[in-house]
């Protein structure tokens, strides 16, 4: 861009070097080698040609390409009464006002703005070039607003100063080009919500019977304390017992809830009947005798009341206690307290980290989540030193499972798992042995109990159908 304030001065050569503005009336050196640059003097009579030599602003306004009086130096202006005869028009002084020498009017601050190839310029406020010229100008004087020679002098002063500044040795004349930032426009849209985790449930009922998050009917008969849900920060474990209700096939009879996701606290729910343990507790100390509800401060809450989905339906025919826990990542449990047992229900997403245990490892792979599997995984049995039970466990093996893993388990079978339940169980008793291969013969049979049946005494028929079976 060429910025200018004050046009019709001329003799300085404001504007030099060859080919500023090209074609027309502009060529040649400085602006056109005239008007503004190398000429003498306003005040010829006619348009003025920015060429040549002198060029002038008379009658018709001042700058109009055409022929006018080119090196016409010194010469006083047409319907003016004052030429400008001195170099950048400073001879007029003062005296110029409406109708001068220089011009008709007074050039005063404005500038020249290109509108188009072959067009015209029209005064405004500023010089502005926006590209090569390539025709005519014609500078348009706007009406007169009384004395202001003074500015066109102050004009012809600054071409002055410009043209020494060019002429200067080295001089040399800088393009600047000024880079227009560059705007993107995109099209806003909204974040997709990341998928909601895949939540699954895990179901106890009776005499174990388990349906795992992955939907695998695993069972667990013999006596013990197992994994439920074992997860680094998880932590759920179930002590399962034989009673003679079930032939001394064994049913969940406390659960336990711990692990880093509770911050140390540990949540004990146990059956109803004093023998079983008829309480619950937190961090050892029994809580709700009563309905009501329990904090752990801001990490879980315990509501214990009548109302909640039966696991098994079978049970409505008793009084409905339900233990509802909310914890933290989005593990929910009910446990549903009876005479001498438990059934269990537990909703969960998938964790980080995985899971494994008697609810099986939520794989979508129902098939990998047999006892036999489960215990190859995570043990057969806990560790002593990994319960979370504040009670000790006494495991026994009923008449009816023993004479069950003598007829009707494949001695290989048999064999295998006594082994296996050897190397897993840490310092196992017999029982504890027997009572984990029973697990791996008849865990994947649901009906083990019908079994059991067949091979109970009448005294023990009769003590599974008395009013206090245990």
């Amino acid at each position: 861009m060429y910025m200018n304030t004050g046009v019709g001065a001329q003799g300085a050569g404001a504007y030099r070097g060859a080919g500023v503005y090209s074609g027309g009336a502009m060529g040649g050196g400085g602006m056109a080698g005239g008007g503004m640059a190398g000429g003498a003097g306003l005040g010829a009579q006619g348009a003025g040609v920015y060429r040549g030599g002198g060029g002038g602003g008379g009658t018709g306004g001042v700058f109009v390409g055409g022929a006018g009086n080119a090196g016409m130096a010194g010469v006083g202006g047409g319907n003016g009464g004052c030429g400008c005869g001195g170099p950048g028009c400073l001879g007029c002084g003062a005296s110029c006002g409406e109708a001068t020498g220089c011009g008709g009017g007074v050039v005063t601050g404005g500038a020249l703005t290109y509108v188009g190839a072959g067009g015209d310029w029209i005064t405004e406020t500023t010089y502005k070039y926006v590209g090569a010229g390539a025709g005519n100008l014609t500078a348009v004087v706007p009406a007169s607003r009384g004395n202001a020679l003074p500015c066109v002098a102050l004009m012809a002063v600054m071409a002055v100063v410009a043209l020494v500044v060019l002429l200067m040795p080295g001089a040399e004349t800088t393009t600047t080009t000024v880079l227009m930032p560059v705007v993107v426009y995109t099209t806003s849209r909204p974040t997709p919500a990341p998928p909601a985790p895949e939540v699954k449930t895990c179901l106890f009922w009776g005499d174990p019977h388990i349906v795992s998050f992955d939907g695998a009917r695993p069972s667990v008969y013999g006596d013990g304390e197992f994994w439920v849900v074992k997860n680094d920060r998880v932590h759920i474990q179930g002590r399962y017992l034989g009673t003679k209700y079930t032939y001394g096939l064994a049913a969940t009879q406390k659960v336990a809830i711990g692990g880093p996701f509770l911050e140390g606290n540990t949540i004990e729910i146990e059956p109803m009947e004093q023998t079983y343990g008829g309480r619950i507790l937190i961090n050892g100390k029994p809580v709700l005798s009563n309905f009501g509800q329990e904090r752990i401060g801001h990490i879980a809450t315990i509501d214990y009341n009548g109302n909640g989905q039966l696991v098994d339906e079978a049970a409505s025919v008793w009084t409905e206690r339900a233990v509802h826990l909310q914890l933290p990542m989005g593990v929910h449990m009910t446990v549903f307290r009876w005479g001498n047992y438990l059934d269990m229900k537990i909703t969960m997403p998938k964790l980080e980290g995985g899971v494994d245990g008697s609810c099986g490892n939520f794989n979508d792979d129902a098939s990998d989540d047999t006892p036999a599997a489960i215990f190859q995984r995570v043990g057969a049995r806990l560790p002593r030193d990994a319960t979370m039970f504040s009670t000790a466990l006494v495991v026994d093996i009923s008449s009816e499972e023993k004479q069950m893993l003598k007829k009707q388990c494949p001695h290989n079978t048999l064999t295998d798992a006594r082994a296996t339940c050897s190397r897993q169980i840490q310092g196992a008793t017999d029982a504890q042995v027997e009572s984990c291969s029973f697990d791996v013969c008849f865990g994947m049979n649901e009906h083990a109990l019908r079994s059991a049946k067949n091979f109970a005494t009448v005294a023990e028929e009769r003590a599974a159908h008395s009013k206090h079976a245990n």
